[in-house]
Parts: structure tokens; sequence; C-alpha cells
């Protein structure tokens, strides 16, 4: 890693728990990164038990001035240890590695920071991520792993839809970002983590929202990260109806906020979309009932206010054009 004389920061944050098998290359792929700028990674772990927290103490030991851990004796959980780590993350930019994922260009921060030094307009930017799933090969995978599983694909550009200049609406229609993909300005992140009292499901998906919130993202049509897609993952432990459900609480919260409310038709179209992959899922039929008046009232709010929207477009395009 070549840091030489220039004063900006990257901060690359990891956290970890019971992540052994993996910790050890999501911190040699930032280790190995060739950059002209310093990196301060931050690594915390969420009260391991299975050796993840010495392997780490002992690359802090080996690069103690790139290096910074903080070793939790009792577990946290994902939301709590996220807010310790962004007030940690001190640098102009700021990248998150999950645990169990890894970059796999050696030149993804130098290029990515280059992109945001020389574009004051975009808050952040990402790549595509290859995905390497086990879950189906695995023994005594939970049906939660298996019906979350992204065996069907190999990159996260198979089933989103990214273009270059990507915006807020596009994020709302759940185009999924890598988490591993993005770097961004950093920023203070309290207000988002005062307001989020959701469960940790889609997580990423909604600090992704708060930071590109009035902004815009690039998309680098590159694959330079991994997304391992195993039994042991936090979102293999949960069902695909409990996210979905949670996404409607996410996009129902931004009802309110004064920036989003702006796309009240996108939000209620994603709301129904997230009704119709609940209703896909096998279930009886009172299940699916329920859920389908909740999708087809959404799909109407959405209709009634890209009406709304339609007109006041109209009535101002008028207004202008009789001055």
């Amino acid at each position: 890693m070549n840091t030489q004389q220039n004063p900006l920061i990257v901060s690359v944050g990891i956290v970890a728990h019971n992540h052994v098998n993996y910790i050890a290359r999501a911190i040699e792929s930032v280790l190995h990164q060739k950059v002209s700028f310093a990196i301060d990674l931050i690594i915390f772990d969420d009260a391991s038990s299975d050796g993840t927290a010495e392997i780490i103490e002992k690359y802090q030991k080996d690069y103690p001035d790139i290096i910074r851990i903080f070793l939790q004796k009792e577990k946290k959980g994902q939301v709590a240890i996220a807010r310790e780590l962004a007030s940690e993350m001190k640098g102009k930019y700021s990248a998150w590695l999950d645990a169990d994922d890894f970059w796999t260009y050696h030149g993804k921060l130098q290029c990515q920071i280059d992109f945001l030094e020389q574009n004051s307009d975009y808050t952040a930017c990402f790549h595509d991520a290859m995905i390497k799933s086990s879950v189906a090969t695995e023994p005594n995978a939970l049906p939660t792993a298996i019906q979350q599983a992204h065996d069907k694909y190999r990159y996260y550009s198979q089933f989103n839809t990214y273009s270059p200049d990507f915006y807020p609406h596009n994020l709302l229609r759940r185009n999924i970002i890598p988490t591993a993909s993005l770097v961004f300005r950093n920023r203070d992140f309290m207000p988002f983590f005062n307001s989020f009292h959701l469960p940790p499901y889609s997580f990423s998906w909604a600090l992704q929202l708060f930071i590109i919130r009035q902004s815009r993202f690039y998309y680098f049509n590159r694959c330079w990260s991994v997304y391992l897609d195993h039994t042991e993952g936090f979102s293999k432990k949960q069902s695909a109806d409990s996210f979905s459900l949670n996404n409607v609480r996410i996009l129902k919260s931004l009802l309110k906020d004064n920036y989003y409310k702006r796309f009240k038709n996108k939000i209620y179209l994603s709301i129904a979309a997230e009704y119709d992959c609940i209703i896909y899922q096998p279930s009886d039929g009172k299940y699916v009932r329920e859920y389908a008046r909740k999708s087809q009232a959404a799909y109407f709010k959405a209709w009634w206010w890209s009406a709304i929207y339609y007109l006041m477009e109209t009535i101002h395009s008028l207004f202008v054009s009789k001055k």
C-alpha cells in the first residue's frame, strides 16, 4: 500500500461477528489496495466467539499505522455497531465492507476516489459485484436461507437496473447497491441513526437512501468486489417476507420526509412491489388475499400521485408559457 504524502484520508469500516473463515480475506483485500492516499481501516468485532477477534488483533499488531480495532465484550447488534463505526470514520471519504465480502481489484479505491475528487456534484460512486453462492450445496441449510439465496445470478447487475447517473428514485425502486462497492463523501450520520428504529433488515439500503438524498451516485460498469452468499450470512437467517415487510416500513417512513415525499408515486410503486413479493411466496389463501389488497391499494395511490404530479407540471408549464 502506497500512501505517499497525500493528506487525503479514506476511512474503511468493517464489522465482524463470527467471521473466522472470512475476515482475513476481507482485511487483505483492503491492505492490497494501491493508493496515493492514507487508508484508516477501522474494524469492529461484535463479541465473536469463534476466533475472529484474535485474527483481527494479529492484523492490528502487524499494521498499527493503518488498522484501528474495537473489540466488544457483549454483542450489540448490527445497527448499534454501525452507529459506533460511523462516529469513528473521520476521513474525507468512507467505504464499508462486510466481513464476509472482499474487494478483487487493487485499484478500486483509487479509481473511485479520483472520480469523486473530480466530480463534486456526486455524493458517492459504486460498481457491480460478483455473487458466489454456496447455499444450495451447504448441508442443513435452513428454508429461510434457501429462500433468500442468490444462486440464480452471478452478478448484481443481472437483477438490478443500474445507469451511470443513479438518482434517488432509482434507489427507491429497490435497485440493490452492493455494500462493498459504495464509496461516499463522509458526513454526519447521526441524524440517520437517531431516526432509524426498525429491525436491521435492509439497513444498508436505508443508509444509502440517506446518503443519496438530494444528490446522485455514479455507477462504474465494472466488477470489483465479491459478495459471498452463504448460510451464515445475516440475510439468510431471516425470511423473505420479513425483509419485504421491513422494506415497506422504510418506504412508508420516507412518505413523511421533506425531500422524498416528492416521489410519493414511486414510493407507492415500490410498496406495491414489496407486497407482490410476499404474495408470490408459498402461503395460505388468506395470507395472499390480505397482501393482494394492500398491493392493489398501493398501486392505486401510485397512480393517483402520478396524476397529481402530472397535473401540477401541466399547470406550471401553462403558467410559465404565459409570462
